[in-house]
């Protein structure tokens, strides 16, 4: 018997080893090319803006040379002053009235019994989810000296409009709209975030519910007051459509209208240059101020498990009271101005002496549609926000895994350089993009198309893409991608073929913010638009700076039409909600 020796199978050759300098460069050139790229788009267009405050001619003139004149005319120009104290007392009075009505509006209809609670939270944050301008236009047609509402008040009551809207007092009202539910959120939030075991404790000691209330769960409220106080005093010394229509009038100048005037009638560009780089300081400053009081809040951490539930203080006969308040208030400032809006789209004329029913008329609309002004001003906001949208959320998506999920060395930067527009008031924003184009693109090809004015609109809503973006890649374990890597993907595919799939539903809500935000924006283009490229908010707000007429508020309503189906397809199809 024969026995046949076992042999090994034959070796078959390995396959040659992949270069190490292969992966290592297609991951970590592409991060640095995208990383030099990012902050370039972000930040870069900032240097033209300092470099033109401090330059004796406009950059794209020949000749000039480096002066401090700009900003000794700046500061020696009483009317710089007036501005800016304007600017300071508007801000004031908007933060503290939007503090008051929003912190009341969220302990009461968080934390108490007063009926309505879901209605009035509904009608309280409609204001974030619609255009400002389209609020501002409302309150003009109803609440003005010359106003439906105010002269029906007059005439057919004893009661009157308590505040004259064309002044500073009256603009903060105004503002107080939009500012207020921002800080409801803002302190609701915190306010569910309460563990009831410490309002239990007190009862305990022989605290009532309301004092338990007041000395327990307010004081916690602080890190939320400081930051929704500096955020809304930032935005307040920025806002440039409801001081042009409200405060033109009375000749009322805010640092924005200013800068404004002087840009497009006394094309004092130099001068306008310095007043944003004072501007781009002072926001900035507020906010980084923001961001150091409340960056320490590990000592108002009150719950370490999973809270037992949010616990409701009972009222007495006073929530009936108190709900009657808040819904006069939501009246006054929601549901009336946007009546106005619809009633002066669909009227020829909207007075208290006419009936609105025996005037209803479409001519309005019509009057948009047959204006190429105007259908252009739609089809190119619709453009801006759709693609731009589009590839901002593709953008903000890529940049995200490289800073979250990479071992890049300059990830950190990344993160704070896409949290940067967040600082950068608007008309900075487009005045940084008008100098970097004039300097990079000589032939005005850039500036004249829809792409000039949807980068800085991308720009200009980078932060709130990536607010709603990054949450959900932060709750994506990174054992998914690393086992990826572990079956031979390179980084990238495994970023596209794993965490980018997973958070595709995010980037979907990001769209959709991103969508709105641009297809609203206004205050950018004021330096980019031109006769061939209008875009719908700027068309809006010169027309209301004039007029508040039928076709501004038929504008206003198919612009306030086109933001609810975004939003409503948005909530149907991916739970994306309003948020501060």
């Amino acid at each position: 018997m024969s026995v046949t020796p076992l042999r090994p199978p034959p070796r078959t050759p390995a396959p040659p080893p992949r270069p190490p300098g292969r992966r290592v460069f297609s991951t970590n050139a592409s991060h640095y090319v995208l990383w030099a790229l990012a902050l370039l788009v972000i930040v870069g267009p900032l240097v033209p803006v300092v470099a033109a405050s401090l330059w004796s001619t406009p950059l794209y003139a020949s000749g000039g040379r480096p002066t401090w004149d700009n900003f000794h005319t700046l500061v020696t120009d009483p009317d710089w002053w007036t501005a800016v104290a304007n600017s300071v007392l508007f801000a004031a009075l908007n933060t503290a009235g939007s503090l008051l009505v929003g912190v009341t509006c969220a302990v009461l209809l968080t934390r108490t019994n007063i009926p309505g609670r879901r209605v009035l939270t509904t009608l309280l944050l409609i204001p974030i989810a619609l255009p400002g301008l389209v609020l501002v236009i409302g309150w003009a047609a109803m609440w003005t000296p010359a106003g439906f509402a105010s002269s029906w008040l007059t005439t057919h009551t004893f009661l009157a409009m308590p505040v004259d809207l064309y002044s500073i007092p009256g603009m903060a009202l105004v503002a107080m709209g939009v500012a207020a539910p921002t800080i409801f959120l803002l302190c609701r939030g915190t306010l569910l975030a309460v563990d009831p075991a410490l309002e239990d404790a007190a009862r305990t000691l022989g605290a009532g519910p309301l004092r338990s209330l007041v000395s327990v769960s307010l004081p916690l409220l602080r890190p939320a007051i400081t930051n929704a106080a500096l955020l809304v005093f930032a935005l307040s010394m920025e806002v440039l459509g409801l001081p042009l229509i409200l405060g033109f009038s009375n000749k009322i100048s805010l640092i924005s209208t200013y800068l404004y005037d002087h840009w497009v009638n006394a094309s004092q560009q130099g001068l306008v240059s310095a007043g944003a780089v004072f501007l781009l300081v002072a926001v900035s400053g507020l906010l980084l101020l923001r961001n150091r009081l409340v960056g320490d809040t590990a000592r108002f951490t009150t719950t370490t498990g999973k809270p037992t539930g949010v616990r409701i203080l009972t009222l007495g006969p006073s929530r009936w009271l108190l709900a009657a308040g808040i819904a006069l208030y939501l009246l006054i400032s929601v549901a009336v101005p946007l009546a106005g809006v619809v009633m002066t789209a669909f009227t020829s004329i909207l007075s208290p002496f006419v009936s609105p029913w025996s005037v209803l008329t479409l001519d309005n609309f019509n009057a948009v549609f047959d204006n190429p002004l105007y259908t252009d001003s739609i089809v190119n906001s619709l453009l801006i926000a759709g693609i731009g949208g589009a590839l901002t959320t593709v953008a903000i998506a890529v940049l995200s895994v490289i800073a979250h999920r990479s071992r890049f060395r300059f990830r950190g930067s990344l993160q704070q350089g896409m949290m940067w527009p967040r600082m950068m008031p608007a008309l900075v924003t487009g005045m940084a993009f008008f100098w970097s184009f004039a300097l990079l693109d000589r032939s005005g090809a850039v500036r004249a198309s829809l792409w000039g004015i949807g980068i800085a609109f991308a720009v200009r809503s980078l932060a709130l893409g990536y607010s709603a973006f990054y949450p959900a890649l932060a709750g994506i374990g990174a054992d998914l991608d690393k086992a990826a890597r572990t079956s031979g993907a390179t980084w990238w595919t495994a970023m596209c073929t794993v965490v980018l799939r997973l958070v595709a539903p995010a980037m979907g809500a990001s769209f959709v913010l991103l969508f709105v935000a641009m297809l609203n924006d206004a205050e950018p283009a004021v330096f980019l638009v031109t006769d061939r490229t209008p875009v719908l908010g700027l068309t809006m707000l010169q027309l209301a700076a004039t007029s508040i007429g039928g076709s501004v508020a038929a504008l206003g309503v198919i612009q306030m039409v086109i933001t609810l189906v975004v939003l409503g397809a948005g909530r149907a199809l991916l739970g994306v909600r309003p948020r501060a």
